[in-house]
């Protein structure tokens, strides 16, 4: 699956917005998420090729481009997704803070197991509006992003799965998702993989896989066999092996290598995080036991 390029060329409007964080650095699969502060008043114009959730954190009014004689509407805080095809043609009065998620057609086929055109012909003419709980997993990838994305495109993948199955088709409304399981040989291939992997970044279809079943369900599935969903368990391991490796003095910088973060910087946040003191404290905590 190509990477979405962004965020420039996402947007077609006669005054761009000022972008604040954007997952480029960690290139989702098939999707791309950004989070911005629009302009005070413009024009947009284009027809989506991409499916778009939009998030409105601050109300903003407007009306259909061009005719001014329409009164304006406003445009409450809220999620609402569009879908390939579906045109936004209206000037805008009134900026404020706006997250975006572009999500590639075949990806949503890849995750949802259903014709992106399905899901697509139920959006068309009515533009789906979602929760808060759908509004939450926007808020995660945006912390993700703040964050430099400690585990690559793992969580973002995971974010934007678990996004895009509000949207599954009406005839799937009704049906339990089913919950899965991880055979034993099955959890094995995967913690094996993991292990093998801590020092590179790992994909979410590569670890559905090795498992033997559906990106849709893996997550479910992992989080059920081990208690934490597989991002998580990611990190532990990795902060695990990186109290190994600076009690044995390696440079931390050489660390952060080896256990798969991009910098000394990401490995210290992410070492706290876990251990409540940095990795210089917890090697002189070692050492001052010897």
């Amino acid at each position: 699956m190509d990477r979405i390029q962004g965020p420039i060329g996402l947007f077609n409007v006669s005054q761009m917005p000022r972008f604040i964080a954007d997952s480029s650095a960690a290139p989702w699969q098939g999707a791309f998420f950004t989070d911005l502060v629009a302009a005070g008043e413009g024009v947009v114009d284009h027809a989506h090729q991409l499916f778009c959730f939009q998030r409105t954190l601050v109300p903003f009014r407007f009306r259909k481009a061009g005719s001014h004689h329409h009164a304006w509407s406003t445009e409450l805080p809220g999620l609402r997704v569009w879908a390939p095809g579906e045109e936004q043609r209206f000037e805008w009065s009134g900026g404020g803070a706006r997250q975006f998620l572009f999500v590639h057609p075949a990806h949503v086929e890849a995750v949802l197991e259903k014709p992106w055109h399905t899901i697509g012909a139920m959006l068309q003419g009515t533009p789906l509006a979602l929760g808060r709980s759908a509004e939450s997993l926007m808020d995660a990838m945006r912390m993700d992003i703040l964050e430099s994305s400690p585990t690559g495109a793992m969580a973002g993948d995971l974010l934007v799965a678990a996004l895009l199955a509000h949207v599954r088709p009406q005839e799937d409304g009704n049906k339990a998702m089913a919950p899965g399981s991880l055979s034993p040989a099955a959890r094995r291939r995967v913690l094996e993989c993991i292990e093998a992997r801590l020092d590179t970044p790992l994909a979410l279809a590569e670890l559905a896989r090795d498992a033997g079943v559906s990106v849709r369900h893996f997550s479910r599935a992992f989080s059920a066999a081990m208690g934490m969903p597989p991002h998580q368990y990611i990190l532990r391991q990795r902060v695990e092996r990186a109290r190994i490796l600076v009690s044995q003095g390696m440079p931390l910088a050489e660390v952060a290598q080896q256990v798969g973060f991009s910098d000394q910087s990401q490995l210290s946040r992410t070492f706290r995080r876990f251990t409540g003191c940095s990795p210089t404290a917890f090697r002189g905590r070692r050492t001052s036991m010897s």
